[in-house]
């Protein structure tokens, strides 16, 4: 039994067609039918039923199936670690984001890439559901996002830091707040927010639920720097987390006063999987790039 024919196995069996696995694998479909032909040969049973049309497992395949992921789970994890050993000099880092965390990693992105060059970076942005369904396809190392998720004993999560939903503007704009501004002060100014389904977007929704305010929102943005930018140059103030601004000048954050207003940012993995030492140091940047305060009430 070879970890190719495994390979093969796996791939034609998730796809449910060999023409399919041809083309995700970059082989000939007749080498694909050879290799896990030997393999049902050396088991001495069909893993695969196969018609005109359609691939699916047989009582066997089923069985087999969770068995030879694990396998070649475990030579990945195999392969990573020897790798690591070599001082991060080759190897990959996967890292998700959801768009409202995006902003806070472009600085480690960079430092990252200026100490481990060799190593090759790949980033996604997009929403927290989708992050959640590539670290259980192992398509990502890490997802940053705010808030732990409401539990999924599959994947781990981790605070990286504690932070709360802010209104930011210039401090012209702010001037008459004091050091918290409560949610029904909210009404008094013209909004630009995030988008519904970004983070900040569904913080400050879930506080509205306990709240009557009717809101004078006047823009809805999906990118939160096109947000920054068309806050920076006009009267219009946004709700976003306090870190959000961490490097931009010209802005004050004002905390809103609410019990649910909280917007920790914390990082996740696939519990039980090999957490990669090119991934461990990632996260060790992003604390030290971003050197939040983890203490306040």
């Amino acid at each position: 039994m070879e970890l190719r024919q495994l390979k093969y196995f796996v791939e034609v069996a998730r796809l449910k067609s060999y023409s399919l696995a041809s083309k995700s694998l970059f082989i000939t479909q007749s080498t694909i039918s050879q290799q896990i032909r030997k393999l049902e040969e050396e088991l001495g049973v069909e893993l695969l039923t196969r018609d005109t049309r359609h691939v699916s497992l047989s009582d066997y395949g089923e069985q087999f199936y969770p068995c030879a992921v694990q396998v070649l789970e475990d030579a990945r994890a195999g392969t990573d670690r020897i790798r690591d050993v070599k001082g991060l000099q080759v190897g990959s880092l996967s890292v998700g984001s959801t768009h409202s965390f995006g902003p806070l990693m472009m600085q480690t992105v960079l430092a990252f890439y200026r100490a481990y060059p060799h190593i090759r970076l790949n980033l996604v942005s997009t929403s927290q559901e989708e992050l959640w369904q590539k670290l259980l396809n192992r398509e990502l190392d890490l997802a940053l996002t705010y808030k732990s998720p409401i539990g999924d004993e599959r994947i781990e999560s981790r605070l990286l830091f504690r932070s709360r939903l802010c209104l930011i503007g210039h401090a012209e704009e702010l001037s008459g707040c004091g050091p918290k501004v409560s949610v029904q002060d909210l009404a008094k100014y013209p909004l630009a927010l995030p988008a519904k389904g970004l983070q900040a977007r569904d913080t400050l929704e879930s506080i509205l639920l306990t709240e009557n305010v009717n809101l004078d929102i006047r823009v809805e943005i999906n990118s939160i720097r096109a947000l920054l930018d068309l806050v920076g140059s006009s009267p219009l103030v946004t709700t976003l987390s306090e870190e959000a601004i961490h490097y931009v000048k010209g802005f004050t954050a004002v905390p809103i006063d609410h019990a649910d207003g909280r917007m920790d940012g914390c990082y996740h993995y696939l519990n039980g999987s090999y957490l990669k030492k090119a991934a461990q140091k990632f996260v060790e940047m992003l604390q030290e790039n971003n050197s939040f305060n983890q203490a306040f009430a």
